[in-house]
């Protein structure tokens, strides 16, 4: 094995105690699958702060942050968001569903102009 200097070391413990502390918060969560749980979440929450950022100006979002987590919630069974085909599958699904449920919408061309 290579060695490696005193900082790099702690950097590697703090990292490993920090990745231990999120697995024993997450195997705590009163949800099935907790590890896709927070993983689909993190995920429709980025892209709705992308989104309200204006990072993606065709886009807005309708619906703030608890809306939205009330509806991830309550379609959870429905929705059966999975790792199983990977992450760009489970993103693709997420962004589907916010689209469906329409929590982001394309603006139309009459707002765009508004706007201006």
């Amino acid at each position: 094995m290579d060695e490696m200097d005193l900082q790099e070391k702690i950097r590697m413990e703090d990292v490993h105690r920090d990745i231990d502390n999120i697995i024993d918060q997450i195997s705590k969560l009163r949800v099935g699958l907790p590890l896709v749980w927070v993983w689909a979440w993190d995920v429709a929450k980025d892209l709705h702060k992308s989104i309200q950022e204006g990072r993606e100006e065709e886009y807005c979002v309708t619906m703030d942050e608890d809306e939205m987590w009330q509806l991830f919630w309550t379609q959870a069974d429905k929705n059966g968001f999975t790792l199983e085909y990977g992450t760009e599958d489970c993103y693709e699904s997420i962004r589907d569903w916010m689209f469906e449920e329409s929590i982001i919408e394309e603006i139309s061309k009459e707002e765009e102009d508004e706007d201006e």
